[in-house]
């Protein structure tokens, strides 16, 4: 009986899979690093709100003072400082917000090609195993047809025996 040949394509597979394993990973992970960016967006964010909720609420405490006659000058001056400065942070929250939408763009960018990637490296195994399928089916009908031809030889040899018997 001859030896049972070998897939020759196998290392080819092997590779194929081990890329498609990579591929998943790098997937996983820009998936990952995008779900954390978001998250950093919506801290900022809140940030951004808190700050307004402060100004607006010392706005309308410093309203109420001057309504009221209690307010002093250097008290509005205090509260004015103050209100500008919550204005800065919230420019400078605004221009982090912006930094971070751009990072957000770019953690995008990686997962659409890791998805791109991804896709490509399953097609390509999926190619490989379809091949390795058809190969092996027509070993397996070689082999078939090898062992009727087997079959027939020795059926054709004991009918003859059994002719030179009787």
């Amino acid at each position: 009986m001859p030896k049972k040949e070998q897939y020759r394509l196998e290392p080819l597979v092997k590779l194929k899979q081990r890329q498609k394993r990579e591929s998943e990973i790098k997937l996983a992970r820009a998936i990952r690093e995008l779900e954390k960016e978001k998250e950093i967006l919506k801290k900022i964010e809140n940030l951004k709100k808190e700050i307004g909720a402060k100004r607006e609420k010392t706005r309308n405490d410093l309203r109420k003072k001057v309504a009221s006659g209690q307010a002093r000058i250097k008290e509005s001056e205090y509260y004015i400082g103050f209100m500008q400065k919550l204005m800065d942070d919230e420019e400078k929250v605004d221009e982090e917000i912006k930094l971070q939408k751009e990072v957000i763009e770019k953690a995008e960018e990686k997962l659409k090609r890791a998805k791109r990637d991804y896709i490509d490296a399953a097609q390509e195994l999926n190619i490989m195993e379809k091949h390795k399928q058809l190969w092996t089916k027509k070993m397996r009908l070689k082999l078939t047809a090898l062992e009727d031809k087997k079959m027939n030889e020795l059926a054709l040899v004991a009918y003859q025996m059994s002719r030179m018997k009787g």
